[in-house]
């Protein structure tokens, strides 16, 4: 993570305050552009340890870098208030590769399935809360422990996004 991301150019060293304050965010009320009709739709996040007594940790698809989309699960949602240099909001994610040996064979071809590989959790990453596309849902392979399949018909923003994701 970098501060000139945020816009805050680095011209000094900043000293971040033992003290600086940290607050845990468990939903998110994500909105974005809708792809079919360009008008403002809502997804709603959450990364919570303790849901109704279950984990619940979200899916989004997120902007990695200009040229780069990819999938992620939500373990953390925080911001951060450092003092004299700005607000950030940022979140702890496990990103989800799509290099999957084998990811290509015949039936996800045929059945045009999108299958992606979680990292693993050790090599989770910051990312800020705006680089944050669309929520997203995978479906657990129960055959291979950290292996997922995209849903991408469960609406039509998320379909047009993976025809664009797959190429």
């Amino acid at each position: 993570m970098s501060l000139p991301m945020y816009g805050y150019q680095l011209t000094r060293w900043t000293t971040i305050l033992v003290d600086f304050q940290i607050h845990e965010y468990r939903y998110l009320k994500l909105n974005y552009e809708s792809t079919i009709n360009w008008k403002q739709s809502t997804d709603h996040l959450w990364s919570n340890p303790s849901f109704h007594g279950s984990l619940h940790f979200n899916c989004t698809l997120i902007q990695l870098t200009a040229a780069r989309t990819i999938f992620v699960k939500i373990i953390l949602m925080f911001k951060c208030e450092v003092t004299d240099v700005s607000t950030f909001q940022l979140a702890l994610i496990q990103p989800y590769t799509a290099s999957i040996p084998g990811g290509s064979c015949r039936i996800n071809r045929d059945l045009r399935l999108t299958r992606v590989k979680a990292v693993p959790r050790g090599d989770s990453i910051f990312v800020p809360l705006k680089s944050f596309i669309q929520g997203a849902v995978l479906a657990h392979d129960p055959e291979h422990q950290d292996k997922f399949v995209v849903i991408k018909h469960i609406d039509g923003d998320m379909f047009l996004r993976m025809k664009v994701w797959a190429c």
